[in-house]
Order: structure tokens, then sequence, then C-alpha cells
């Protein structure tokens, strides 16, 4: 019967509950998209380095994946060395170079191009066509539809041009033998990938390669494995999923941070918002709570009358703030993906459902506790003066 009291009160002030509900909402759609930002680019990231299965990159001495032009020499034996390790189930070589298309007499725009094995497939994954063979090339969708290209269509490429001239300086015609989703490619990117032997030759970088794709044997630890490549073959880097992920994190550290304070002031709102409306009804029902005290009302039916009330605001602000931030992550995703160099298949905001319900949980308690304080404080008042107050 309190508790239907105190949550009446609510009603009978519809506009300024209407307001609080309102702040409430923003605040945990503010704190839910910070929880999916602390680690939702690392975590899709995650996904997207495992979704072919190659876990683990071997890299030139120190040096990051596509962080410099370094190659990897004799790549051949590195290579054979590599699969030689327990646990190795496949190495994927791969080698990086920048091409241009060729438009009429002129080299066209810059195309990243990749030397691969295509049947590991490790960065793309085929929408239509077949893997490229020698004299073939598979081309991003973004490729394809801006020159027009589909499999059976021809594509010619320089490996070389004159930039002060606009001129291809060393071509070649390639078959198109497929379109793919590059899945590393930003958004737009045009691309193309043909196999690795064709990029070492016009590259005039025999034997050479820019990374491994390592993938292991199921029932193999990534790190176990990572570290017997770094025994076997001294001169390169390895770097397992968890490590590359780590390196991801310390990369992102500042959108970590960043979510950690807007979540912070989340919590600080929405503490101010519920006990700053907890604390006007309280007053306004001065009388009624005093009363009850003269008549013997235990406090703790009294004080639970009132947490109810902020406990109410902040359960119905998190149920309308959870679409509401939904939406505002799908839209800022759009926003900061567009910045350059980042791949289209990661997402900033990953939904995680622990996460997300300890998070909205705490928005939930902290409206509760937020309510209990001003519930407190009218307990605390002597009776008598809490009666002559209200008769004033």
């Amino acid at each position: 019967m309190i508790i239907a009291a105190s949550l009446k009160s609510l009603l009978r002030r519809r506009s300024r509950t209407a307001l609080a509900l309102t702040g409430i909402a923003i605040s945990a759609a503010l704190l839910l998209d910070m929880t999916m930002l602390a680690s939702g680019l690392t975590g899709s990231f995650g996904e997207l380095l495992a979704v072919k299965g190659f876990t683990l990159r071997v890299t030139p001495r120190g040096i990051l994946p596509f962080d410099s032009d370094a190659t990897i020499q004799n790549a051949s034996s590195v290579q054979e060395r590599i699969a030689a390790v327990p646990g190795v189930r496949q190495v994927s070589p791969v080698l990086g170079a920048q091409f241009r298309r060729i438009v009429g007499d002129s080299a066209g725009e810059p195309l990243f191009t990749t030397g691969v094995d295509p049947q590991a497939e490790m960065l793309y994954t085929l929408l239509s066509g077949a893997p490229p063979g020698p004299g073939q090339v598979v081309v991003s969708e973004p490729l394809a539809e801006a020159a027009g290209l589909q499999p059976g269509s021809t594509l010619l490429l320089a490996s070389d041009a004159d930039v002060t001239l606009g001129r291809a300086q060393a071509s070649r015609a390639f078959r198109v033998s497929g379109v793919a989703n590059f899945l590393y490619d930003y958004a737009g990117q045009r691309s193309v990938a043909m196999p690795i032997g064709e990029v070492q030759a016009l590259t005039r970088r025999p034997d050479q390669v820019s990374l491994y794709g390592v993938a292991a044997h199921p029932g193999f630890d990534d790190d176990s494995v990572s570290a017997a490549i770094a025994r076997t073959v001294p001169e390169v880097s390895t770097y397992s999923l968890r490590e590359l992920l780590a390196e991801t994190d310390r990369r992102l550290l500042y959108f970590r941070q960043m979510a950690t304070i807007l979540g912070s002031i989340a919590l600080v709102v929405t503490a101010l918002l519920v006990a700053t409306i907890v604390t006007i009804g309280v007053r306004e029902r001065w009388g009624e709570i005093a009363t009850l005290r003269a008549l013997g009302v235990a406090r703790g039916r009294i004080l639970g009358g009132v947490v109810a009330e902020g406990f109410s605001l902040a359960l119905i602000g998190c149920v309308l703030g959870l679409p509401l931030g939904w939406w505002m992550a799908r839209w800022l995703d759009r926003i900061l993906l567009a910045f350059p160099g980042l791949p289209a298949n990661v997402t900033f905001f990953q939904w995680n459902s622990g996460r997300i319900a300890l998070a909205l949980a705490t928005v939930i308690a902290v409206g509760a506790l937020a309510g209990c304080l001003p519930g407190l404080g009218a307990l605390r008042v002597p009776l008598g003066q809490a009666l002559r107050e209200e008769a004033e």
C-alpha cells in the first residue's frame, strides 16, 4: 500500500516525471553505448582475424602486419620451417603491393594489391566466380561496381608508373576470375588479389613475403604454437590472436578511457536526476510521511516506498534507453567507420549481453540508492519537528 502510494505520486506530476525519465533514458543509452565501445572494436577485430581460421601472424622481426614495407626474405625456406612446427595445420603467404588501374593511356587510381595463396582465401571471401589462377585476379566489390567488372572481364594493371606524367611504365592484362569481400578493407576500398608468384615477379621481389597467416590444428593452443614458431624461426616475429588483440587494445586505449569517463558521467547524471525527483516528492509528502511515523508504521516500510520511486524511475529509464542506445550505437558506428584505414567489417559497438546487463543493473542500483538518500533524510528528522514543519 505504501509503495503503491509512492508510485502514484510520480503520476501526479506527469510532466516532471516525463522529463526525469527522458534524462535517465539518455543517460542509460550513453552508458549502454560506452559499455559496447569499451571492448567492441577489439572483440570485433578478434572475430574478424579468426574468421578464416588463421589465428597466428608471422611478420618481419619486430613489425606488426602491414605496419611497414619490410618483407621476409627467403620466404620458401621460412615457410617450410614454419609448416614443420608441431601443431601447424596450414601456412598462407601474403605479399602486399600497390598497383594502378590503367584507364585509356594513363595510369589511374592506386589499388591495394595482395599476392596470396588462392586456395587459402585468407584475406577475402568470394562472392562470385572462382579463386585466381595464373594471369587472373579477384577484385573487391567496390572496384567491381566502379569499373563495371565481373568474372571474365579484363583488368589492365601497372606495377609501376611515372607519377609526374601519369603514365604506366609496366603494365599487364589480367582476367577477373571472381568478385570478393575483402575482409580487412575499409569502406569503399578498391583492392585486387592474385597468386603471390605474380606479385613477386611484377614487383621484382622474388622469394619475399609481407607476412604469413598460420592456422593451428584443433586442440593446439595458439600461444604455444606461436612460441614454438618463434623458437624454430627466430629471425621473424610471431603473434597469436591474443597478442594481436593486446596490441590493438593498447592502440585503442583512448577509446577505452573515453568510454570510462562518459559512462561515469552517465551514472552521475542518473543519480542526480533520481535524487532530485525523489527529494521533491518526499518534500511534497512530508506531512504524509510524518503521519505514518506517528501512527507507528515501521521506518523500513516507509523507506521502501521512497526507494521504490527511485527504483521505478531508473528501471523505466533503462527500458526506454535500451532501444535509444542501440540506435545511437548504429549511428555512431557509421561515423567512426568512415575514418580511413579502418576495416569495414569491424564494429566499434559490439553487443555483449553480460556486460550490458551489468551496466543496466548498475543504473537501476544507482537509481534505487539515489532514491534511498532523501528517504533516510526524512526519517532522521525527529517526529515532533517533522509534524511542526508540516503544521507551519
